[in-house]
This record gives C-alpha cells, sequence and structure tokens, in this order.
C-alpha cells in the first residue's frame, strides 16, 4: 500500500507536532557538560580562595565543550527529522536548512562521549536524507518513503540522545549535590559561625540543593518525553501501511497525549 493524499493524516501530524515540541525543549535544559566543568573547577579554587582573572586559562573544559558539541549535533538532527516529518503530515513542504548539521559526527571518544560506528552513520544517514527531503520538494504522497528511509537512524539516535542526557548529564549533577553537602557541613561545623551565620548557610544550602533536583528532574522528565517520541516512532514504522485504520489512529493520538502531558510536566518544573 501507497500513503496518499486521500488518507488522513490528522493524528499522524499531532503525533509529530507534539514529538517535535517535545525535542525542542532540550533548548530550555540550562545545564551542560561544559558548565559542569566550571562548577567543579569553581569549586576547587573555592576550596583554597584562589582567584584567577582568566577562568577560561584555569578551567580545563575543552572536553566538556566537545561532549556538548556532540549533544548538539544529535539534537539539531533529530529535530530536522520530526521538523520534516510535521511538515510533510501537515502536506507541506520539507524546510531544512543545511548549516543546521554542517559538521560531521565520526566514531571515537569525543570528550566524556563514545560513538561507535553505527551512531556516527546514523546522523550521516539523517543529514543526507533531510537534504533529499528538500531537494526533491517531498510532499505527503512521499512520507512512506521518508520514514521508511529514516527510521533505522532516528531510532538509533534517540537512543543515543537519551542515554546521553540520563546517564551522563544528569549524573553528573549528583557530584554538585555531594560537593554542596561537603561545602555546606564544613561551614556549619565552622565553631567560629554564630547561630545566625549556621542559619543562613543551612538555608543556602537547602534552596541550592533544591535547584540542582529541579534540573535533575527536569532532565528526567525531558528523557521520559523522549523516549515515548521514540516509542510512538516505532508504532508508526510498524504500522506505515495502516494509518488510516482507526485503532492506529487512535494509538497515535493516544502517544501525542502523552507526550503532551510530559512536556506539561517539563513546563511545572521551576528552578
Amino acid at each position: 500500500m501507497i500513503i496518499t493524499s486521500c488518507v488522513n493524516l490528522k493524528q499522524l501530524n499531532s503525533y509529530s507536532s507534539a514529538s517535535l515540541n517535545a525535542i525542542k525543549k532540550f533548548e530550555e535544559i540550562n545545564y551542560s557538560f561544559k558548565q559542569h566543568c566550571l562548577n567543579k573547577c569553581y569549586s576547587n579554587a573555592l576550596e583554597t580562595f584562589e582567584i584567577k582573572k582568566d577562568t577560561n586559562s584555569h578551567c580545563d573544559c575543552e572536553r566538556y565543550g566537545q561532549a556538548d558539541s556532540v549533544t548538539e549535533l544529535i539534537y539539531c538532527s533529530i529535530k530536522g527529522y520530526f521538523e520534516g516529518l510535521t511538515n510533510l503530515s501537515n502536506n507541506d513542504l520539507t524546510t531544512y536548512h543545511p548549516d543546521a548539521m554542517k559538521k560531521s559526527l565520526t566514531q571515537g571518544q569525543i570528550g566524556d562521549i563514545s560513538l561507535d560506528s553505527t551512531q556516527a552513520k546514523a546522523y550521516s544517514t539523517i543529514a543526507v536524507i533531510l537534504l533529499k527531503a528538500t531537494t526533491d520538494l517531498y510532499r505527503k504522497q512521499k512520507l512512506k518513503e521518508f520514514i521508511e528511509a529514516a527510521y533505522p537512524s532516528v531510532n538509533i539516535l534517540l537512543t543515543k540522545f537519551q542515554f546521553i542526557l540520563k546517564n551522563s548529564l544528569e549524573s553528573e549533577l549528583d557530584w554538585k549535590k555531594d560537593d554542596l553537602y561537603h561545602y555546606y557541613k564544613r561551614m556549619i561545623d565552622e565553631k567560629l559561625l554564630t547561630d545566625y551565620e549556621k542559619g543562613k548557610a543551612t538555608f543556602d544550602y537547602y534552596h541550592q540543593f533544591s535547584v540542582v533536583n529541579s534540573k535533575q528532574r527536569q532532565i528526567d522528565v525531558f528523557v521520559k518525553g523522549i523516549k515515548k517520541v521514540a516509542e510512538g516512532h516505532q508504532k508508526i514504522y510498524e504500522h506505515i501501511n495502516e494509518l488510516s485504520e482507526n485503532d492506529v489512529k487512535e494509538l497515535l493520538m493516544q502517544y501525542a497525549s502523552n507526550i503532551k502531558d510530559l512536556v506539561s510536566e517539563f513546563n511545572k518544573i521551576k528552578e
């Protein structure tokens, strides 16, 4: 079967639009690998009351910046695909901008992120598909071709994206919690402090701990949203010839609803 213009793709568009909105929430996560590196560097300087005029030379965060660059490239790839899926399911032309993915990914250890050949190839494949979709002026009639060509690579990148954020970036914040605890514990144990000063330090500790905890929750909810996006995309691929069936439509609407709920939960988390 071929997806033609007579097929109602309203539910697919609802899913892809919700997915794109969820994916773009990555830009609202105000934390990065480089920020983690700077936090550790400043903490070490605080231990010895060391002040440097040039913090860039004092804090060697190059490999952390490289990890951020890799994460950003993977994000742009995933976002570009779902922008295309959203446009095509709405019978619009794709609007891919090559500059968004002009850099290449290679396998190996890049900063704190390890990429294998499959993941590096997946990124390149998506870039080619998005460029082809633009130059060939894809519309709804080629939606099936677009999804089938991209699915393996999108699946790989969605999985890697989740792993980077959950197992690497979010876990880095555990160090920040430990650092806060030991710093303020030493301060509280200082005998020269007045009760007022100890009370102020205690208040500051719980406030900063709450900020870090909220950031971890934000990343956790975002990753749950990406996981739901991946699950929905797999169902689309599995039922690519049955998108007009009522049970498939209902399934896509359910995924769209679940993704919107997670976006709402993300928005409610405040630092």
